[in-house]
């Protein structure tokens, strides 16, 4: 993790306090909201995913093959 960032600790704690308050959702809908009042989004395909973000320190990489393995 960059260093501008502070240490990593602090990051996940801020990651995980913004989620419990909704602040994604709300960025997200406010984004929506924008594009989608000025002409520059269209609803017809929409896929937020973090699926291929590298896992450090020995995480699995997931790839879309291995959910759909999974659910069946």
């Amino acid at each position: 993790m960059p260093k501008q960032y502070g240490f990593y600790v602090t990051a996940w704690r801020r990651l995980k306090r913004w989620s419990e308050e909704g602040v994604w959702d709300k960025i997200l809908n406010s984004l929506i909201d924008g594009f989608y009042q000025n002409g520059q989004l269209t609803l017809e395909i929409v896929a937020i995913d973090s699926s291929f973000v590298e896992a450090k320190k020995g995480g699995k990489v997931s790839n879309i093959m291995d959910s759909k393995r999974e659910k069946e």
